[in-house]
């Protein structure tokens, strides 16, 4: 049946003006250096998880603080962010397929440091803007080179692994940022506003933010143990017909477009989840405080505790189940693997916002998102793996940029749209949560599976042109 499939004839593959991929045969790193490097980009990606999180426990402070409507407060929450992959980090992120990454690295980890300290000094909607602005010109271009990394660090089928602990540092930031946010707001309950020259009053949540930004700093130091490898995999120049490094954005773009059938399921059920995970962990705090009556720290300290407890595991077993595919013979174990969490995942987030209980509503919802979580590190594998080493950067960005313009951008101000306009009361946030996963889970279910086949055709076609897979 192999041998069947792979003699088939690929569409996109047609579609391609030349395609002629060249891999590189050379020993690849060792296994504890690549391994080293893993762990500290998943330090990186925990430090980054930080703003997001203490952003969430804020909510409501902010908002009396700054006089804002949700409104308002969703412009802060996602589009801020957003805004700059919009307009620079794209084109940005093709630094990541020219320059050494390690320094880009160094430069993106100091630029969100100090643009989340810049938080804790705002004192207007628009002076947190900027700052927010700021820390997403720093994110921006961590994600792509982040990936990048460990492409060239980590063989294809180790690569799983590798992006499951990156994730831990995804998750383990998340968890870790409400834990200490709510550390934090507990100490710094009742403190009297600080005023400072030229500054103003600033407010406890306002020295959140300033000691969340110096935790760049160590991170910094970790950053500068890593070394740039050799970049490997086949070459962008033998797909697009160019040198490598001519190939910019609109070869990119073009690349994308003529290989549509495998890319386009990737993207467009990340749209769906996105949308519905960013909207859904931006106003947790105030869901829980608006359903059930809880105060922010109590939900961060509740919320970060179980996503501890299950981060490592749903990870791990996502490559557990990867494997388990992959030893079975199927080729588009990375797919199959996201498609299955997505579908299983589906009923438990649409349930978690309707429960009586904060604690069933803790309960579905960490089923629901340690599902979500087995599917994680396939889809990434599985974007890495496909895509040409010259412009797997800026796929990557790009692919992320969907993520945070459609999901950053927009789901924050979704979520506000439907309990304001729909729903017409903030008091029930939880329905219009449960109207956004009741849309977007299924459809993103449908959307993996729909690529499924197309991805496996791809696979076994790099097979034949000798690709280590």
């Amino acid at each position: 049946m192999t041998d069947i499939a792979a003699a088939q004839p690929d569409p996109d593959r047609a579609a391609s003006p030349v395609y002629r991929p060249h891999y590189s045969d050379e020993a690849w790193p060792a296994a504890r250096q690549a391994y080293h490097v893993a762990w500290v980009l998943a330090a990186v990606q925990m430090c980054a998880q930080l703003n997001n999180g203490v952003m969430t426990l804020l909510v409501e402070p902010i908002k009396r603080d700054l006089q804002l409507t949700d409104m308002e407060m969703s412009y802060l929450l996602g589009f801020s962010v957003s805004l700059f992959y919009v307009l620079i980090g794209i084109p940005a992120a093709r630094l990541v397929d020219r320059h050494n990454r390690k320094h880009l690295l160094a430069v993106s980890v100091f630029l969100w440091s100090l643009a989340s300290a810049a938080c804790g000094l705002a004192q207007n909607f628009w002076q947190f803007f900027a700052a927010r602005f700021g820390i997403g010109a720093g994110e921006s271009i961590s994600g792509p080179l982040s990936y990048s990394l460990m492409a060239d660090y980590f063989p294809p089928e180790k690569l799983p692994r590798a992006i499951a602990i990156y994730n831990v540092g995804f998750q383990g930031g998340t968890a870790l940022s409400l834990l200490l946010g709510a550390v934090m707001i507990h100490l710094l309950s009742g403190m009297p506003a600080i005023h400072l020259p030229l500054l103003g009053a600033v407010r406890e949540w306002q020295v959140v933010w300033v000691v969340t930004g110096l935790m760049g700093i160590p991170i910094l130091l970790l950053v500068a143990t890593i070394v740039e490898p050799k970049r490997r995999g086949f070459s962008a120049a033998a797909v697009v017909g160019m040198q490598p490094r001519k190939v910019g954005l609109r070869e990119t773009l073009r690349y994308l477009l003529a290989h549509w059938r495998l890319y386009g399921p990737m993207f467009l059920g990340l749209c769906f989840t996105a949308m519905h995970m960013f909207g859904t962990a931006a106003w947790s705090a105030a869901f829980y405080a608006r359903t059930y009556g809880w105060a922010p720290a109590s939900t961060g300290l509740y919320t970060g505790l179980l996503s501890l407890v299950l981060a490592v595991p749903a990870l791990f077993g996502a490559v557990w189940l990867n494997d388990h595919f992959r030893n079975r013979g199927h080729p588009d174990a990375n797919m199959r693997v996201l498609a299955i969490g997505f579908t299983a995942s589906a009923p438990f987030m649409i349930a978690a916002p309707l429960m009586p209980s904060p604690w069933l509503a803790l309960g579905m919802g960490g089923i629901g998102t340690a599902l979500m979580l087995m599917a994680a590190p396939s889809l990434n594998s599985a974007l890495q793996v496909v895509t040409p080493n010259e412009i797997r950067g800026q796929i990557t960005a790009l692919y992320l940029f969907t993520m945070t313009a459609v999901g950053g951008g927009l789901g924050p101000t979704y979520f506000a749209f439907l309990t304001q306009y729909v729903w017409g009361d903030e008091a029930l946030l939880r329905y219009a949560i449960a109207t956004s996963a009741a849309i977007s889970f299924p459809l993103a279910a449908v959307t993996y599976w729909a690529g499924v086949k197309p991805y496996r055709r791809r696979i076994l076609e790099m097979r034949a042109d000798g690709a280590p897979l």
